[in-house]
């Protein structure tokens, strides 16, 4: 699984903050937001993308959960699945007020 997402972590490394590739790492429209979405194919990843404290450009991502999708389309799983990970996010958030780690 880590090579399938290691050139998508590694570009979010090396552009930071202003990377966003809206066919393999984008925000997920309402109301699916604050996650963003790793996208590898059939296999997807939800996280948190929060802009670091005092250090510009730079991010900090938190993973939730990963699944992989059906080929067709959107379908109650993938609701699903994104709703674990906003609960998920729901729960850091609270443990961590602000997302600041």
């Amino acid at each position: 699984m880590r090579n399938k997402f290691a050139g998508q972590f590694d570009a979010l490394m090396k552009m930071g903050a202003p990377y966003c590739n809206h066919q393999r790492f984008r925000p997920l429209n309402a109301p699916g937001k604050p996650l963003w979405e790793f996208k590898e194919h059939d296999h997807r990843l939800y996280c948190l993308r929060k802009e670091a404290q005092n250090t510009p450009n730079v991010i900090v991502v938190i993973l939730f959960n990963g699944w992989v999708k059906d080929k067709r389309g959107k379908t109650e799983e993938e609701n699903r699945e994104i709703n674990r990970a906003l609960g998920l996010c729901k729960e850091f958030l609270n443990e961590f007020p602000g997302g600041n780690v």
